[in-house]
C-alpha cells in the first residue's frame, strides 16, 4: 500500500517537498506524525497547530490510516 502525503503552504519550507510516498505506512495518524518528525525535525514546531486530512476529512492522532490513500498536512487557516 502506497500513502501520499501532501505538505501545503509553510509546510513545504519546512520539509523541501510538496509530497511524500510512503511504501509502508504506520497505521495511525500520530505514528505517522512521530516518522515525519524524525524525518523532518522543523515540522515538530507545527505539532500543536497543524490541521491534518485523510482522503479530504479532517483527523485526529488516533485515526487509522488503514485503506488510506492520500493525508494531508495544513498550517493553520490565515485570512482576512
Amino acid at each position: 500500500m502506497t500513502l501520499r502525503i501532501l505538505f501545503f503552504s509553510l509546510l513545504r519550507d519546512v520539509t523541501s517537498s510538496e509530497e511524500l510516498l510512503l511504501e509502508s505506512p504506520p497505521a495511525t495518524v500520530g505514528a505517522l506524525l512521530d516518522q515525519l518528525y524524525e524525518r523532518y525535525p522543523g515540522l515538530r514546531d507545527w505539532d500543536s497547530r497543524l490541521l491534518i486530512a485523510v482522503d479530504l476529512a479532517f483527523a485526529g492522532r488516533e485515526d487509522s490510516l488503514l485503506g488510506a490513500k492520500e493525508v494531508a498536512l495544513m498550517p493553520p487557516v490565515q485570512g482576512g
